[in-house]
């Protein structure tokens, strides 16, 4: 048996998740507990640790595989023109990492000089470039361009993509 990364629709990784687990799939959706903002209060919320995927256990039974595709809400198995497994290390270490008291932070695979934009907080709808991350607080430095001017501002990782 080996785990595959598999695509799922956007916001409906709880729901096929329980729907593969109805039909006898072994899956594993890693979850976080991230805050949520609110306009009157902070809430702590669960959500994936890895939007959009869900892995999943299958063998080389055909009729496995088939269960997964016609499952409403999957896209893909993710893999290079074939499914690909994940290695069984992988998974061990995200468990680990998703088992810790530790807070974890999923960041957005962003290099410096690419082109951002910033989706929350009153920069909203700014488009921008990757100056330099600062991973001890979280935060990057975004340069935006104005009239033939920049202009720095620094930004939650959450608020950019």
């Amino acid at each position: 048996m080996n785990w595959y990364a598999t695509y799922i629709r956007c916001n409906h990784e709880r729901t096929v998740n329980k729907l593969l687990q109805d039909k006898g799939i072994i899956t594993f959706l890693p979850q976080i507990i991230v805050p949520s903002r609110r306009r009157d209060r902070k809430i702590l919320i669960k959500r994936p640790l890895f939007p959009n995927y869900l892995f999943i256990e299958l063998d080389e039974h055909r009729e496995n595989w088939m269960k997964v595709f016609r499952t409403p809400g999957v896209v893909r198995i993710c893999g290079n023109g074939k499914p690909m497994p994940v290695p069984d290390e992988d998974i061990e270490s995200i468990k680990i990492f998703v088992n810790s008291e530790r807070n974890l932070y999923p960041l957005p695979y962003l290099q410096v000089g690419s082109r951002v934009e910033v989706i929350s907080g009153p920069l909203t709808g700014a488009i921008g470039v990757l100056l330099k991350e600062e991973h001890k607080r979280r935060r990057l430095v975004v340069s935006v361009e104005l009239m033939g001017q920049s202009v720095a501002a620094t930004l939650y990782d959450d608020e950019v993509r």
